[in-house]
């Protein structure tokens, strides 16, 4: 298996990844391909599938967001895409944090890495750490993609 874990020490939790082999089951014995656009195989707060297709843009014309309640574990059905991601979560806000969303839309970082996934791969973006999605690699290209919010 091969595993990668990007995060800074200082905002390191090991709580918060308790339910990563239940995120990573769920992608291996679920057919991803039917699962519903939209919300879906929710568990209360602990856990809920989110399910999205779209063609992927230019990755400037996003926001930098962040997330309080949920680790986001971002997985390519089919397509591929770029995402940003900065492990300093020291962020300045551009709105207000929305409880009911658990989202709030930050100030582009100043330094991020760049992640391109393709088809099978999956990315875990810590809760607090500011990111942006949806970004076209080379072209834009229809992308298939599964969300999974991991509660506490």
């Amino acid at each position: 298996m091969n595993a990668l874990l990007f995060v800074n020490l200082e905002s390191f939790n090991a709580q918060d990844y308790k339910r990563l082999q239940e995120a990573v089951n769920f992608l291996q014995e679920t057919d991803l391909t039917a699962t519903p656009l939209g919300r879906s195989h929710q568990d209360g707060e602990r856990f809920y599938v989110q399910t999205l297709e779209y063609e992927t843009e230019p990755i400037e014309d996003f926001e930098f967001e962040i997330h309080q309640k949920r680790l986001d574990l971002h997985y390519i059905v089919a397509g591929e895409e770029r995402i940003d991601i900065a492990p300093d979560t020291n962020f300045i806000g551009l709105s207000d944090y929305n409880a009911v969303r658990d989202l709030q839309y930050v100030q582009r970082p100043q330094a991020f890495n760049q992640v391109h996934l393709h088809q099978g791969d999956f990315i875990l973006i810590g809760m607090h750490e500011p990111h942006r999605t949806n970004g076209m690699i080379n072209q834009p290209t229809h992308v298939r993609k599964i969300v999974l919010k991991l509660g506490k």
